[in-house]
Formats: structure tokens, C-alpha cells, sequence
């Protein structure tokens, strides 16, 4: 396999012409016909198991009758190809949620690292509401897309997730205390059913190795790990092998810093019982 396939930007790429596609109501058999190759090259090109230079893309995209908007969006995404890591700004926000939802569909595993806020993945719809309200004026549609991306944790073989939350997550008031409560207990559900694992980080632990930043691993039953990074105004997504050789020992040792999932528990339905009874006050 050449560097250029399984790369995040290579998978965004197979994921755009897939959709691009299914929108033109083509099948590969159609697709492959008119490219002039066998049906499951189509599906190992939208795989990210077979690379395309810029010049195969670009006739692809004839194949599919893109308009010059969608081709514009295409070539672009095929642009350094085999490069390492990948920049979304905010001005793809769109495009970041799709890619993110997409590496998380085909995820084997995910752990969550995170000081601030609850993992996406974790929230409660009026939980999201609060932090995206906060940040654009109409949050409604990405607080959906939000919820709709949880349904890996739902499904028939739902996703193995972990998420390592410091102490101070519990504690903000996300949304006022009665918000926070219901986000809390929902985490306990989420727990006792055996779809996820919480384990806190709690202030007595001092300095750990997550303090620069909260990151999510990704891992995969046929690709390598990805790393998602999202800070205010982008994300990255980093396959570099160093670099998540780097991001895979934090997540161990903060992993080993952390509570015990019964502790973490009864810590977090303390915190829930204490925002219900702020609220209340």
C-alpha cells in the first residue's frame, strides 16, 4: 500500500467521490464502465485502498458529471495526496464534521481525551446546545449532526469508546446545573450499560501528560491510528507515525493516571447529585 492510500486526506477524498456518486444515482459498475476499470477498483479508489493522481481524479469527476463547484471541492482534497496530517478551517467546518464522523463510522475504537468539556460523542443534546450556542448564533444543525454521530455507540456492534476526563470537566457548570446533571447522569447510563468507559483524572493527580490539549485516538481494524485534534477555528487530523506514537503514550499514561472506572463513577454521580442539588437551592 503507498503512502498516499489510508491517509486521512486520501479517505476524505474516497469518502467525497463515493458520495459525489451516490448523488448522481451512479453505481461502480456505471462508474467503472465509463473510467474504464473493474467495478471494485472503484470501490477500493473510494476505500482509499488505491491512489489517484490529479489527472485520474479530474477524469473521474468527468465520469461523475461534477459540477465545477463539486470538482473544485474534489481537487482540492486530492492536492498533496500523500501527505502527512491534515488542516480543516473553520471555513470547511462541514467538510471537518463529515471527515471526523466518517473515520469515527469505521472506527474499531475510540478514546477521548479531554480537560474541558465532554466528549461530543458523550454529550446530551441540551449539553451540546449550550457549548455550540456559544459559539454560533442558530447551533441546530450541528447540534443534530452531533447526535447523529453517537449512533455508533448504538448500534449492533457499537464502537468501543473510552473517555479519560479531568476532574474539572464534572465541575463546570455546562449549560447551568441542572443541564450538567442530566449530562452527568447520562454518562452513568452510558457506563452501567457497558457502551463506554469513563475514567477521571482528578486534581490530586497535578501534572499529567494530556495538560497541552485534548485529543481523540482513533483506531482502526484495517488502517493505522488517527488523531483528531479541534481547537477554535479548525481541526487536524494526524497520521504521522511519530506523532501518534507520541499521542498514543500520553493516552496510556494518562490512562494509567486515571481512576478506576468504579471510582470515576461514584465520583461523577457525586458531582451529578451536587449540580441537581445547586439547582434546586
Amino acid at each position: 500500500m503507498s503512502r498516499a492510500t489510508k491517509t486521512p486526506r486520501a479517505r476524505a477524498l474516497g469518502h467525497a467521490l463515493r458520495t459525489l456518486r451516490k448523488e448522481k444515482g451512479l453505481s461502480a459498475r456505471q462508474v467503472g464502465l465509463g473510467f474504464g476499470v473493474h467495478s471494485h477498483v472503484i470501490g477500493r479508489i473510494e476505500n482509499a485502498t488505491r491512489s489517484l493522481g490529479a489527472n485520474e481524479v479530474s477524469r473521474l469527476l468527468g465520469v461523475l458529471r461534477a459540477s465545477p463547484e463539486e470538482a473544485n471541492h474534489v481537487m482540492k482534497l486530492a492536492e498533496g495526496l500523500g501527505q502527512p496530517n491534515w488542516y480543516v478551517s473553520q471555513s470547511h467546518i462541514p467538510d471537518q464534521i463529515s471527515m471526523l464522523a466518517m473515520y469515527e463510522q469505521e472506527a474499531e475504537s475510540i478514546t477521548a481525551v479531554s480537560l474541558v468539556l465532554i466528549p461530543g460523542l458523550l454529550q446530551t443534546r441540551d449539553y451540546a446546545r449550550a457549548i455550540i450556542g456559544s459559539m454560533i448564533p442558530d447551533p441546530e444543525a450541528r447540534v443534530v449532526a452531533r447526535m447523529g454521530r453517537q449512533d455508533i455507540l448504538n448500534r449492533e456492534s457499537p464502537v468501543r469508546m473510552t473517555a479519560v476526563l479531568d476532574e474539572a470537566v464534572l465541575t463546570r457548570a455546562i449549560g447551568g446545573p441542572q443541564v450538567m446533571a442530566a449530562q452527568l447522569r447520562h454518562l452513568l447510563r452510558r457506563m452501567e450499560s457497558g457502551a463506554v468507559d469513563v475514567r477521571v483524572l482528578p486534581f490530586s493527580t497535578g501534572v499529567h501528560g494530556s495538560l497541552s490539549g485534548p485529543f481523540d485516538v482513533l483506531e482502526f481494524p484495517d488502517a493505522s491510528p488517527i488523531i483528531y485534534l479541534e481547537s477554535l477555528g479548525r481541526g487536524e487530523f494526524v497520521d504521522e507515525e511519530d506523532d501518534v506514537d507520541r499521542f498514543l503514550a500520553t493516552r496510556d499514561s494518562v490512562l494509567g493516571a486515571a481512576m478506576s472506572t468504579a471510582d470515576s463513577a461514584a465520583l461523577i454521580a457525586a458531582r451529578a447529585e451536587h449540580h441537581a442539588e445547586s439547582e434546586a437551592s
